[in-house]
């Protein structure tokens, strides 16, 4: 019992540790200097799911059950992030849930598009993540290819580090700069 209650501690605390480093470069400056992320609430929302749509699936790839549970620890912080926000933001709670749901649909549909995105044949991919998001108005007009550029530059530096980088929490976000 007490080995399966260390566990999960050390889940949630690795977990936390991918999640804050996934917001922090969900959040990069320079994201959102260059246009290739709106500076909205709703904008940086898509970014953080943007980049748990390259995480999350990492995740599952890895070798050890664990990977799973991070990836579900990981989508619980994103969507307890995101009815804190709203709380910050001085939401109400009479109308929380009705945003906090549909965040949670765009979120979710968006980690859809991108995931079918991500799966195209490599020759077609950059387009394929290019018209997805323009047609989820992720980033500036004609910021497109830039930010897949860059998705699938991430996508790349996430899928050639080990999965200890993982467990351990201590991954790092290839940079932009």
């Amino acid at each position: 019992m007490l080995w399966a209650r260390r566990k999960r501690t050390n889940i949630k605390r690795t977990a936390g540790a991918l999640h804050s480093g996934m917001v922090m470069a969900s959040l990069e400056p320079v994201l959102y200097e260059r246009g290739l992320a709106l500076d909205t609430f709703e904008g940086r929302a898509a970014m953080v799911t943007a980049h748990a749509s390259l995480l999350i699936p990492r995740l599952k790839l890895m070798e050890t059950r664990e990977g799973g549970r991070l990836a579900e620890a990981v989508n619980a912080l994103i969507l307890d992030g995101f009815d804190a926000s709203f709380r910050e933001k001085g939401v109400g709670d009479s109308s929380i849930a009705r945003k906090m749901r549909k965040l949670a649909e765009v979120h979710y549909g968006l980690g859809k598009s991108l995931a079918e995105a991500y799966s195209v044949e490599d020759d077609a991919r950059h387009a394929a993540v290019a018209a997805c998001v323009l047609r989820n108005a992720i980033c500036m007009p004609d910021k497109q290819t830039e930010l897949a550029d860059y998705m699938l530059a991430q996508r790349q530096w996430l899928a050639e580090q080990p999965d200890e980088a993982f467990l351990s929490g201590a991954l790092i976000w290839k940079s932009l700069v």
